[in-house]
């Protein structure tokens, strides 16, 4: 903070560094409706032909306001990108038999207790006759 200032009934003093709990903000239940479960489909228009410009917008990947990030763009092409590259290449699902727990371990930032149950594998593998 660059000066002492109240937030929410909260007293901050100058020189103090915030962190935004951006999970938080991102699971609100006052804007998702089952904010933990996986709806891609939540960011279509009612057809389902376009992203819904209003609810996209919710998401703070980048932050927000003034100090939005000024890589938002080039970041959005290569998280798009990226994904695609992953999931045209490789098959992802779980070992048969068990199950993730998604219990959030909370810290700095987030992650989940457990994710070894998860497979990898290449779609198309590469033949090796020469």
């Amino acid at each position: 903070t660059t000066k002492a200032t109240a937030l929410n009934g909260y007293y901050i003093p100058k020189d103090t560094c915030v962190f935004i709990n951006q999970w938080q903000v991102n699971h609100d239940e006052n804007l998702w409706k089952d904010p933990s479960a996986f709806k891609p489909e939540r960011f279509l228009n009612a057809a389902g032909t376009e992203v819904n410009k209003m609810e996209s917008e919710k998401v703070l990947s980048f932050g927000l306001g003034k100090r939005r990030c000024i890589g938002e763009t080039i970041g959005r092409w290569e998280i798009f990108l990226f994904l695609t590259t992953l999931l045209q290449q490789l098959e992802f699902s779980l070992r048969p038999g068990d199950e993730v727990d998604i219990t959030p371990q909370y810290g700095l930032t987030m992650k989940y207790k457990k994710c070894e149950s998860f497979q990898i594998k290449q779609r198309f593998p590469m033949n090796n006759s020469s």
